[in-house]
């Protein structure tokens, strides 16, 4: 089965988030992360070409998750790599997390970057609200997804969204994908669910 990524150019549209990401991230090494999608090292980053190294998750558990999850569960995770960032209750279903994002942002709201989780009925319901708000959000907008839970992260180049994705272990949680110009992308990892 094929999981094609796209790859966001400079000049893509989509609505700014208005967010500064961290800068210590490790935005030049997330290529040592990934394989080609046969498994050899050095792939470029863009469409079909890349997936994450299973290494990057090791140690953390990436079954499938079919139970009913809660933003509870996303905390403890965090929290297990050494990233206490605790929900805040948005409204209804939905949540925030915030990261610390740049120290350089001059905006006291550009201080962090916050990714909103969305609590739904089963995971075809948080599969569908992922995909939907990707393309509502346009190009560079990036999220994560796991059994009834979808979380949408700000608009960013791919190479800082894999960065940061990284870095959480957000790709060893949930579901990576990232918003083309016309199409949600997932990225082939240690954790995959259908």
């Amino acid at each position: 089965m094929a999981l094609p990524l796209a790859l966001a150019s400079a000049g893509c549209s989509g609505i700014d988030a208005g967010v500064d990401y961290p800068d210590n991230l490790p935005v030049g090494e997330v290529d040592q992360h990934l394989l080609t999608p046969e498994g050899e090292a050095s792939p470029s980053v863009g469409l079909n070409r890349f997936k994450i190294k299973p290494e990057v998750c090791q140690g953390i558990e990436t079954h499938a998750m079919t139970q009913p999850l809660a933003p509870d569960d996303l905390a403890r995770f965090l929290e297990s790599i050494g990233a206490s960032v605790q929900p805040k209750k948005a409204r209804g279903n939905l949540y925030w997390f915030d990261f610390p994002a740049s120290e350089k942002s001059k905006d006291s709201g550009r201080r962090f970057v916050r990714l909103r989780l969305a609590v739904l009925d089963n995971s075809e319901a948080a599969s569908r609200d992922l995909h939907d708000a990707l393309l509502l959000h346009g190009p560079g907008w990036w999220g994560i997804r796991r059994s009834n839970l979808a979380v949408l992260a700000p608009k960013t180049d791919l190479d800082e969204a894999l960065a940061f994705a990284i870095k959480y272990k957000l790709v060893c949680w949930g579901v990576f994908t990232y918003a083309g110009n016309d199409d949600t992308y997932v990225v082939p990892g240690p954790y995959l669910q259908f």
